[in-house]
């Protein structure tokens, strides 16, 4: 909380919660859920206009803290889960603890109980013994799921890791077709999504201006930093790094916004 109240006096507008698993904050002293608390102290510091959390495990994503991320307003809608696979057997090599149920199950009651949040997810193809069957379902899944912001890796062997020890690893040039695949479907459901946005009017965070482009790179709370698009602006005005904008969406392609400014705030 030192350091929260200390940013924002230093003129920081966006917080970002980052840890491996914030949602297991208090755990280590006995008060699992202290994550609630945390986020109903950080929503009152003075001068924080968006606060962010990554990442939310879907096995620890209670309706305390679901009700804790809608009560709070400066906290954005927004949540990166990082699910890795849908497949149960391959959830269980890999030591996760959701199933293919739960995770359709709290991906439909997050966005029933904030309706237009932002779901990002990060997937691994190529696990060893991911069978084309369990690939086939994790394209299926994408596809349903239609989630907003999403990442596909081939899986990479980490020396001294159990996976990398399992039997049945799979040839590289299979894990990267794999992960292109599932790429390719994802970008398709992100472009209908962007393209959805054109014609709104939404509020953005400038954080500066791209030096090859003159564009100014903008952000609505829909986008993390470094992680996801940005609002590209072409303003005769100057726009400065740290300010808030209304836009009205104008394009859209398959990562990014287009727009103009329509007032300051």
């Amino acid at each position: 909380m030192a350091e929260a109240r200390w940013l924002a006096g230093e003129g920081v507008k966006e917080l970002i919660v980052v840890a491996q698993d914030p949602t297991a904050y208090g755990e280590d002293w006995g008060k699992p859920g202290s994550i609630c608390a945390l986020l109903d102290a950080l929503n009152a510091v003075e001068g924080l206009v968006w606060i962010r959390v990554l990442y939310a495990y879907p096995e620890r994503i209670t309706d305390d803290f679901i009700a804790a991320l809608k009560r709070n307003t400066k906290v954005v809608p927004y949540l990166d889960l990082p699910i890795q696979h849908c497949s149960d057997a391959v959830l269980k090599a890999m030591n996760r603890r959701s199933t293919h149920g739960e995770l359709v199950e709290v991906i439909g009651r997050l966005r029933a109980a904030i309706p237009g949040i932002t779901l990002r997810t990060t997937l691994i193809a190529g696990f060893p013994g991911e069978s084309e069957q369990q690939f086939d379902e994790l394209c299926s899944f994408v596809k349903q799921m239609r989630f907003d912001r999403l990442g596909c890796f081939a899986y990479s062997a980490e020396e001294n890791t159990v996976a990398a020890r399992m039997p049945d690893q799979i040839p590289e040039e299979i894990k990267q077709r794999r992960a292109e695949i599932i790429m390719q479907a994802q970008t398709h459901i992100m472009a209908e999504l962007l393209a959805d946005k054109v014609g709104q009017t939404l509020r953005v965070l400038c954080d500066g201006i791209d030096d090859e482009s003159g564009l100014y790179l903008c952000r609505t709370a829909a986008d993390a930093p470094e992680i996801d698009g940005n609002v590209c602006i072409d303003s005769e005005q100057p726009l400065y790094p740290g300010e808030f904008y209304t836009v009205r969406i104008t394009g859209s392609d398959d990562y990014d916004l287009y727009g103009e400014v329509v007032r300051e705030g």
